[in-house]
C-alpha cells in the first residue's frame, strides 16, 4: 500500500513525496501550473478534473461544485473511447449514487477513490484508495492507494505489459500456476482479482511467488518472506520479480482472475 498526497496548492504537499494529485482543468480554482507538476520529479502523478466535459486526466472528481454522480458515467465512457481506464473519486455517503448511476445508464464501473476522513488507511473492498485525512496543515490530503492503480500504474507510467492469462482455479484450496517472464530488472506480475456487477471482488490469496532466472537460481524474491506481507487481495497487486524468465504463483481463489506479465 502506497501513500499519496493531493493539495489545492501543490506546494503545501511534502517535496519528497512519491506519490501525489493534482488537478488540471477548472471551475473555480486554478488547476496545477507545469512548475507545480514538476516540484515532484520522482513521484507517480495522478491528474483529477472537476468537469465532466473534460476528456483527460485519471480521476473525475465527483462532489458539490464539481462533477455530479449523473455525470460520472458520461465521462468514463468518453475516457474508455479515449483509451484511458479512468477512475472517480467521490465521498464514502456518495458512493452508493454514483454507483446507481452506472447501473441505470449500463455502464461498467470505473475504478474509484474513496473519501472517508476517519484516520483508518484501510482501503474499502472495491476501491483502489482511499482518501482517509483532509486538510492536514499546511493544507493537503492524505490517501492510501493499492500498490497497482490500473489506469494509473499503466503503460502511460512506463509499465509495458506484454501479455495477460487468465487462471481458472480448479478448486478453491491452494493452488499454483507457472508463469513466464522477459528476465528484465522490470519484470513482473500484476495479479487482478475480477470485479463482479457490484463493483467489488471476492478476496483471493496470493502466498509463495518462486521466482527463477536464467541462469536456473532462485531470484529471491518471495514476498512472503517480507514483514508485514499481507496475502489476502480485494484488488489489483503489483509484484516486482526483476530477473524472473518464470515464477510459480501460489494461490487461493474461488473466482477466475487474471495475471498481467509485465516487461
Amino acid at each position: 500500500m502506497r501513500t499519496m498526497y493531493d493539495a489545492v496548492t501543490a506546494a503545501n504537499i511534502p517535496a519528497d513525496a512519491r506519490m501525489v494529485a493534482g488537478y488540471i482543468d477548472r471551475i473555480k480554482i486554478p488547476p496545477w501550473t507545469p512548475a507545480d507538476w514538476a516540484r515532484f520529479p520522482n513521484a507517480v502523478k495522478v491528474t483529477i478534473v472537476k468537469k465532466a466535459a473534460t476528456n483527460d486526466g485519471h480521476v473525475l472528481d465527483v462532489e458539490p461544485g464539481d462533477a455530479t454522480p449523473a455525470e460520472a458515467p458520461g465521462w468514463v465512457r468518453m475516457r474508455r473511447a479515449a483509451g484511458a481506464d479512468p477512475s472517480v473519486y467521490c465521498n464514502l455517503s456518495t458512493w452508493p449514487s454514483v454507483r446507481a448511476a452506472f447501473s441505470s445508464a449500463g455502464v461498467a464501473e470505473p475504478h474509484y477513490w474513496i473519501a472517508h476522513y476517519n484516520g483508518d488507511p484501510a482501503i474499502p473492498a472495491g476501491a483502489v484508495a482511499k482518501q482517509y485525512r483532509g486538510n492536514v496543515a499546511p493544507g493537503y490530503d492524505v490517501s492510501s492507494v493499492a500498490d497497482f492503480w490500473p489506469g494509473v500504474d499503466g503503460p502511460s507510467s512506463g509499465v509495458e505489459i506484454m501479455e495477460r492469462i487468465t487462471v481458472t482455479p480448479p478448486n478453491a484450496a491452494e493452488n499454483a500456476v507457472r508463469v513466464f517472464l522477459s528476465g528484465s530488472p522490470g519484470a513482473a506480475v500484476v495479479i487482478r482479482p475480477r470485479l463482479g456487477g457490484d463493483g467489488f471482488a471476492k478476496p483471493m490469496w496470493v502466498g509463495d511467488i518462486f521466482a527463477w532466472g536464467s541462469d536456473h537460481q532462485g531470484v529471491g524474491h518471495n514476498p512472503t518472506k517480507t514483514g508485514g506481507y499481507n496475502s489476502k487481495l480485494t484488488s489489483h497487486r503489483r509484484y516486482d520479480l526483476p530477473g524472473a524468465v518464470w515464477a510459480d504463483i501460489n494461490y487461493s481463489a474461488a473466482e477466475p482472475f487474471e495475471i498481467d506479465i509485465v516487461g
